[in-house]
This record gives C-alpha cells, structure tokens and sequence, in this order.
C-alpha cells in the first residue's frame, strides 16, 4: 500500500479539515515533537556515559575484552538500563547534588510525560479546541525541559569530573579525559 505524502498532498488534505480537526492534528505533531524530544533525552544520557570512562559498568566489561567490544558492551547494557538506574550509577560519581536533584526531577517530568500523561484524559479525540490548545502548551513546555535536559547533561558530567567539557564560540567540545592518559602510556 503506498501513501502519497508529499507536500501538494499534505496541503490538500489539511485545506479539507475542519478547525477542530486541524487542531487535533496540531496535538498529534506536538505529541511527537515531545516524545523525540524525550528520546534525545535518554539517548543523550546514554551517549554521555558511554564516552565517560570513569563511568564503570563493571557487570558488563571485562578487563581483557578489546577497546571496541567493551564500548559496544558498554552502549549495549546502557541502553538496556532505565533512566533511573543511569542516574542511579551517577549518583555514584562526584556528581553535585544540586545536578543530581535536577537529573531526578528530569527523570520524574520523563515517567510522567511517559507512564501517566494520558491517565489525564488527554485523548485529542475528547478535547475541545480549547483544550487541545492547553494540552499542546503542556507538551512544548514538556519537549523544552527535554531537550534542554539533552543539552545540559554534558556539563553535568563535566562538573562531576567525568569528561572534560571546553566552551566553544558555536557550541562545546566534550572530552574523555581518560583517553589521553592512554596515548600518554605508548
């Protein structure tokens, strides 16, 4: 079965809708919009971790496995694990407890948005224009404190010693700290 999505199409076919419709369909983008914005998040997390080597997953790595089997051991059990166990096992670095409370509190916006967000009752079909409205607002305030979240957990491992973060005129340049030392030893 092939769709026709191309963007004569897509204007058609919203030209069609009614305003209710169009406002529901608003909802089902910025439902989307959110949950990417929740994936960076975790994925974020995860690729953070990942290039810190002073985060262990000794469960997983072995001593004589080569560098790259323990990278991808490492990304593997990583991504198996939940968010809290991540911040679970960076609670266990010098992590600032003021970085900790704002991982946690990230952490329990995420399960909400996640496990309780339609328990509401903020089905786009059973809400009005207006409602729809308020909702869409709740998930762009949502998708920011995600995607700000994506952005920060770097300098969070920075200041927690875990990589070493340098400022940038466009951005920042994060650095495994521990890589050096191994160049160092050759």
């Amino acid at each position: 079965m092939r769709h026709d999505f191309t963007p004569p199409t897509l204007r058609r076919q919203i030209a069609r809708l009614s305003d209710l419709d169009l406002v529901r369909t608003r909802y089902c983008y910025q439902i989307g919009s959110t949950f990417v914005a929740c994936a960076l998040l975790e994925d974020s997390v995860i690729s953070s971790m990942l290039i810190c080597d002073r985060v262990k997953v000794t469960s997983i790595l072995r001593d004589d496995a080569p560098r790259w089997e323990q990278i991808v051991l490492k990304q593997k059990h990583l991504q198996d694990s939940t968010l809290g166990s991540l911040i679970s096992i960076l609670a266990k670095h010098d992590i600032t407890p003021a970085d900790l409370s704002y991982l946690r509190w990230l952490k329990s916006k995420r399960d909400f948005f996640i496990h309780r967000f339609f328990q509401t009752g903020t089905w786009p079909g059973d809400l009005s224009e207006e409602q729809v409205d308020s909702v869409c607002r709740t998930l762009g305030a949502f998708e920011i404190i995600f995607r700000r979240g994506a952005e920060r957990i770097i300098h969070v491992l920075g200041r927690a010693g875990l990589m070493k973060v340098e400022s940038l005129s466009e951005g920042y340049l994060a650095i495994n700290p521990d890589s050096f030392e191994e160049w160092n030893d050759t």
